[in-house]
């Protein structure tokens, strides 16, 4: 019985805990970006949905059960001019990619819950002991792209397949400058684990935000573009493409694709707390302790930071979405290919050789606070010098001299 139990039961347990989380948590975030949108543009977001039969308000709090009922009941129509197996098959993918991400995402770090047959503490992630927990997230992050290039591609609609055709140039572009921002964190601590990368920041006492600030922009900027939120938002753009890769579907196969969508920016709000903000880690508040030594209130309080700080980076990425224009599709491959690819590989090249141990042994006790000086002089010669060769003006006006093409 301990053994189906461990087996079995703990990991459907936290299945069923992350699933139901997230999938709360994304509804409710729709509404606060609602408000924050509403907040940023001086007016009041949704206010009146609020208990059923009654004139309870709540402050809108019930507008996420209307939206989500609304979806569950509407027709679920499929044109009869798309391919009707990739048609469905394409938001089942993303939804699916987006979810399974977190099986090796940590919510924390471990609870004095002493259910395994080993007699260890309950480890707050659905896969424990996944030593490649980086390269797991980068594998299912590519499968994502496809689910919406079938999307764009099954719809045969010239809407869908143009949003499906910006999105695989946009998810290539940008995931070599998210692939470099990651790699300088792996070189520092070592490991693909993401419990190991929280772990060597909370024992050095630096984040890696403040070790590698040229890494942490990169990663940021290119995360922004990944999860397709403004001012990369080029994939859907409603002003330009009516709807993007998502223009032929409706009801649940739409708001699948919708709620994929959310879950990326949570995604990359988790990446983001973990790799460079010190995970659960917070100074005097969160010691180094061995899981056995961890109270409930210890993991209680881990659990808390960690959550404190994936807040706050949602918060930013909805105050970015609501405050800066769309960028044209060129200026964002541009941006991609010529100024964050570079500025990964100096932030990358900086990192290797100052952890060679030559250097280290040369740099002596000093060492963190050498290797952060250095990183943030390289950060600001890095972008003076991007801000020196970037052209001061740019010719957007339509060209007439140019011969036509037969």
């Amino acid at each position: 019985m301990q053994e189906t139990l461990e087996i079995i039961g703990i990991p459907l347990l936290k299945i069923a805990v992350l699933i139901g989380g997230l999938m709360t948590a994304a509804a409710y975030l729709v509404l606060l970006e609602r408000k924050m949108a509403a907040w940023v543009q001086d007016r009041k977001g949704p206010n009146r949905v609020g208990m059923p039969l009654t004139n309870i308000k709540l402050g809108g709090l019930g507008q996420p059960l209307a939206d989500g009922l609304k979806f569950l009941f509407k027709e679920e129509f499929t044109p009869k001019h798309v391919d009707a197996l990739l048609y469905t098959l394409a938001p089942i993918v993303t939804l699916t990619s987006a979810l399974a991400v977190y099986a090796v995402i940590p919510i924390g770090d471990t609870l004095p819950v002493y259910l395994t047959a080993s007699g260890g503490p309950l480890e707050l992630i659905a896969a424990p002991g996944c030593d490649v927990g980086l390269l797991y997230i980068f594998a299912l992050s590519s499968i994502a792209v496809y689910g919406v290039i079938l999307g764009g591609w099954a719809s045969n609609s010239k809407y869908s397949f143009l949003g499906g055709l910006r999105t695989s140039a946009q998810m290539i572009a940008y995931e070599l400058p998210l692939g470099l921002g990651i790699l300088g964190v792996v070189i520092v601590s070592g490991s693909l684990d993401l419990g190991t990368i929280i772990r060597q920041q909370a024992d050095t006492g630096v984040w890696n935000g403040f070790a590698q600030p040229l890494g942490m922009v990169v990663f940021v900027i290119a995360a922004f573009a990944e999860a397709a939120r403004l001012p990369f938002d080029l994939p859907e753009c409603e002003q330009e493409l009516v709807g993007g890769y998502h223009t032929e579907y409706s009801g649940m196969r739409l708001i699948s694709f919708l709620i994929a969508e959310f879950l990326h920016m949570v995604t990359a709000a988790m990446l983001i707390s973990i790799l460079f903000l010190g995970g659960w880690h917070f100074w005097g508040l969160t010691p180094t302790l061995k899981p056995e030594e961890i109270t409930w209130v210890q993991g209680l309080l881990r659990v808390g930071i960690l959550m404190a700080k994936v807040f706050a980076v949602i918060l930013f990425f909805m105050l970015v979405r609501w405050s800066w224009p769309r960028f044209r599709f060129d200026q964002l491959m541009a941006l991609g290919w010529k100024v964050m690819l570079p500025h990964g590989m100096v932030n990358l090249a900086v990192v290797a050789v100052l952890c060679e141990p030559f250097v280290m042994a040369s740099i002596g006790s000093n060492r963190p606070l050498v290797f952060i000086a250095i990183s943030w002089a390289v950060a600001m010669a890095t972008w003076v010098i991007t801000a020196i060769l970037q052209p001061t003006d740019a010719e957007n006006r339509p060209q007439t001299n140019v011969e036509p093409t037969v």
